[in-house]
């Protein structure tokens, strides 16, 4: 590895492992920006008295006060920041109270998360409801449900295909169907596909079977898969900016591409642990939360741990009981009927497995059946230490008095030059900007410019695909970043970028050589994260 690249590292691990206080900085108001065809669904709950019921019903209490140490929830925070390497947010609900809530800065409450496949769960409560109000059977067929997209002779396992298998992940494909014709129709495609197994015989995840269901969910009710949830769930629960991306053919993805707070997620959670009940309003059925979060089919892996437990109704099946909506990079809400807990996370992380166990070896055995005599000073403790929760900003490595050789790069254009596998930034440039940074970039949508704070996280925006509507794992539209950078060696600077309602998160590496040629070198924490290493001569 080279110097530089030790150093980077070593800062990557500071920032991942070690937390600063609060930052104090305003938040950016969330963009009102709309994807032409992938057309943003934004959801906003109406201020109604269901709305504030809902929220009073989630009020805070202290852990003692429903069963548990704080103590123990500051342990379980511990364990977070030194064993996991992008912990988000967390809401955590013990006896329908929020006991422990907090955000690493920069991300924050009033921000939506992109779920990835948390969506999904979300996108089988819409076809619950249709179940409940008898518009909708589970072993209603495709091919009787779409005849206008059905093959003139199709092959027999296309014709068995059910709603149940597309719910169960036993759909029979082997191939997500949507990437056969990304930018056309993914429900045409997904009819079109190979059956080679038949339907109902065998679990294999499929993102494009759920984007099916919400299909349906939008063709039975004549209505945006958002806005019937809006209706039949978000208004109820106080669920407020909820949306979703969509297919080129302005479906809701489904599968993916929800967001949402997770305060809401732990809405949903709570939910689903009353058996369908809020507030003392029946929601959805018994029948039906029964059905979706218990076992409906085994899954593809083996072993004894939480992918192996079974899977519902597009709900995992988790050990000691529990059941979960699981998202990419760590989306999680986990329902514990036996501790009447839920916890809500969201994260940019790489091991989903130690996350879960986190929560089992922390938070599992610290719910005690009765509640614990009140401790004032814990309590203020742990309120104290996740209103304070962040991602330490880049720290500077450079001496401060010394000489920094690489200042006379700043304000210079590089023409980048070397192999990328996604992005494509043809143009950089480092430019001093008030007390901070910005860089300058130019990619396919054209001049980018993103600010970088010193010793905090400066917000604004950066568009970095051309994409107009969510494949799983492109990034459509306006992103907003969080970014913080130093003086790594008198050479070299690093600057860090979260996409704040993401789990992605870039890093950018200038170093300035003295022949007047720059190395730059970005890191991607995403869907196909990699690091690319460009060359750059000046413009």
């Amino acid at each position: 590895m080279t110097k530089e690249g030790t150093m980077i590292q070593k800062e990557e691990t500071m920032m991942s492992g070690a937390f600063t206080q609060k930052y104090a900085g305003s938040m950016r108001a969330r963009s009102a920006a709309i994807h032409a065809t992938g057309q943003r669904l934004a959801v906003l709950a109406v201020a109604t008295l269901a709305t504030f019921a809902a929220h009073a019903f989630l009020e805070k209490a202290t852990p003692e006060s429903q069963g548990m140490a704080s103590a123990a929830i500051e342990k379980y925070i511990d364990a977070c920041e030194t064993q996991l390497d992008g912990m988000h947010s967390f809401v955590l609900v013990r006896h329908g109270k929020i006991v422990a809530e907090g955000y690493w800065a920069p991300f924050s409450a009033d921000r939506t998360h992109l779920l990835y496949s948390h969506s999904k769960s979300f996108t089988s409560t819409a076809a619950g409801f249709l179940l409940d109000e008898k518009k909708l059977d589970l072993d209603e067929r495709l091919v009787d449900i779409f005849p206008e997209y059905a093959p003139k002779n199709p092959s027999r396992n296309m014709s068995e295909m059910r709603v149940r298998d597309l719910l169960t992940m036993n759909a029979g494909q082997d191939k997500e169907a949507h990437y056969n014709d990304p930018a056309g129709d993914w429900v045409k495609a997904f009819m079109e596909n190979s059956t080679p197994r038949l339907p109902g015989s065998g679990f294999w995840y499929d993102s494009c079977a759920t984007h099916i269901v919400a299909a349906i969910v939008e063709k039975k009710t004549g209505k945006k898969l958002m806005d019937f949830l809006q209706e039949k769930l978000f208004s109820k629960l106080g669920i407020e900016g909820a949306w979703s991306n969509t297919s080129p053919t302005g479906i809701a993805c489904g599968g993916w591409g929800m967001n949402m707070k997770t305060r809401d997620l732990v809405k949903f959670g709570l939910l689903y642990l009353n058996e369908g009940e809020w507030n003392g309003e029946r929601i959805l059925s018994r029948d039906w939360v029964r059905l979706a979060t218990s076992k409906q089919t085994a899954t593809d892996r083996k072993g004894d741990g939480d992918w192996c437990q079974g899977y519902g109704f597009q709900f995992w099946r988790c050990r000691h009981n529990c059941y979960r909506a699981d998202g990419a990079f760590g989306q999680y809400t986990v329902v514990m009927p036996d501790k009447d807990a839920v916890i809500s996370i969201t994260a940019g992380l790489s091991d989903m497995v130690k996350e879960l166990q986190l929560v089992w070896d922390y938070l599992l055995p610290a719910m005690k059946d009765e509640p614990l005599p009140e401790n004032p000073g814990a309590s203020a403790a742990l309120e104290k230490r996740c209103n304070e929760l962040a991602f330490q900003p880049v720290r500077r490595l450079v001496a401060s008095t010394a000489p920094l050789a690489g200042e006379k790069g700043l304000g210079a254009r590089f023409a980048l030059e070397g192999e990328q596998k996604r992005f494509f930034f043809k143009e950089v440039s480092l430019t001093k900007k008030g007390e901070g940074w910005e860089i300058s970039l130019v990619d396919e949508c054209g001049p980018q410019k993103i600010p970088v704070g010193l010793e905090k996280w400066e917000y604004g925006e950066i568009e970095v695909s051309k994409c107009k509507y969510e494949a799983i794992g492109s990034l459509p539209g306006v992103q907003h970043t969080a970014a913080s950078g130093e003086w790594i060696a008198p050479d070299t600077f690093y600057a860090k970028m979260f996409l704040v309602d993401t789990p992605w998160w870039f890093g950018f590496t200038f170093k300035f050589n003295d022949n007047g040629t720059l190395d730059f070198t970005y890191r991607i924490f995403g869907w196909g994260g990699h690091d690319s290493k460009l060359s750059g001569k000046r413009l």
